[in-house]
């Protein structure tokens, strides 16, 4: 009986140690943002590593990008729409702003990722995200299509998103592709550049931060 006892004993104190470090890891991610889990991309037919970091679940949007930098230059007004009309440098500030940092190309693209072996279909991209077909040609307000393998919302269309990252033909890195686009440029692997000062009303951005050290652009 006493080692019966003993045995529900250890039980459920290990129970109780799994849910206490179960809930300390969700407490140790930071509010409205994802982990993600460290992977590889594929780019020019080489395996880029991409450490573990976390991603905000929704694009910025303009409330809060109002409520950080004091105005909204977004043509497609609406509280919960993503902010859009932001140049790169513009983004870089608000997320340095709150702490964070944008993602890198590679950190947005390992977010995006569909799954082993699987292709966007237009059927896919109408269930994740906005674009030409389904956007009626204007921004949505975010979180209102299905979420992705890790929980993120708008990584399909919605509005192209800045990256830290630097092309290699000039400019700066935009991925996910926007309302105005075609199913195909929302492909997690899709990459466009345009110079950092530029603004779009089919652009905005997302932020991110490290788990790990800061990684390569």
């Amino acid at each position: 009986m006493k080692v019966a006892f003993a045995r529900c004993c250890r039980v459920v104190i290990l129970i109780l140690l799994w849910v206490a470090i179960a809930f300390a890891e969700e407490l140790s991610i930071p509010e409205g943002m994802v982990a993600i889990p460290k992977g590889n991309v594929e780019h020019s037919s080489k395996n880029i590593n991409v450490l573990s970091f976390y991603m905000d679940k929704y694009e910025t949007t303009q409330i809060i990008y109002e409520q950080v930098i004091g105005e909204n230059p977004s043509f497609f007004k609406g509280s919960g729409k993503p902010v859009e009309r932001v140049n790169w440098f513009e983004a870089k500030t608000f997320c340095q702003s709150t702490g964070k940092r944008l993602p890198t190309e590679w950190e947005w693209e390992r977010s995006a990722q569909l799954g082993n072996k699987v292709k966007l279909s237009k059927k896919m991209a109408k269930t994740l995200g906005w674009f030409k077909d389904n956007s009626e040609l204007m921004t949505h307000p975010v979180g209102q299509k299905k979420q992705n393998l890790y929980g993120l919302y708008d990584m399909t269309g919605n509005v192209w998103e800045w990256t830290s990252s630097d092309h290699e033909n000039g400019g700066k890195v935009m991925r996910g592709g926007s309302w105005r686009n075609s199913h195909n440029s929302m492909r997690p692997s899709k990459r466009i550049m345009s110079l950092p000062l530029y603004r779009y009303h089919y652009v905005g951005f997302r932020c991110a931060t490290s788990m790990d050290p800061e990684p390569d652009k």
